[in-house]
C-alpha cells in the first residue's frame, strides 16, 4: 500500500455515492413503520445491503482496507463520502460523524 495506492478518482466517487445512498435508505427506514418497513428490510436482506448504520460503517471501512488505499486515496475517499452524504441531505455534523466512524475503523 503506497501513499497514492488505490482505485481511480471516478471509482472512489461511485463508491462514495453508493455509501451515501445506502445511508439515506437506512435513515429513511428508521422513520418508516409497519409493513412498509418490513418490505424494505426484506429487500435490503435480499440485496445483501447493510441494514444499520453500524453495518454500513464497517462495510465502508473494509472497502478502504480491501482496495489497499494509501493515505491520499483514503482521505480523498473519506472526503467524497462526506460530500455525498451532505448532497443526499445529511447535516454536515451527521456526515462528519459517519465519516469519522469510517476513518476510525479503516
Amino acid at each position: 500500500m503506497g501513499f497514492f495506492g488505490g482505485p481511480s478518482k471516478g471509482t472512489l466517487l461511485t463508491m462514495s455515492q453508493g455509501i451515501a445512498a445506502v445511508a439515506m435508505q437506512i435513515q429513511m427506514l428508521q422513520q418508516t413503520e409497519g409493513s412498509e418497513r418490513e418490505a424494505i428490510l426484506a429487500s435490503m436482506r435480499n440485496d445483501g445491503a447493510p441494514k444499520s448504520m453500524d453495518e454500513l460503517v464497517q462495510m465502508a471501512a473494509s472497502v478502504v482496507r480491501e482496495q489497499g488505499m494509501g493515505w491520499y486515496k483514503k482521505n480523498q475517499f473519506l472526503g467524497m463520502i462526506f460530500g455525498s452524504l451532505v448532497n443526499m441531505g445529511f447535516s454536515a455534523a451527521d456526515a462528519n460523524y459517519i465519516k469519522g466512524q469510517i476513518e476510525l475503523l479503516s
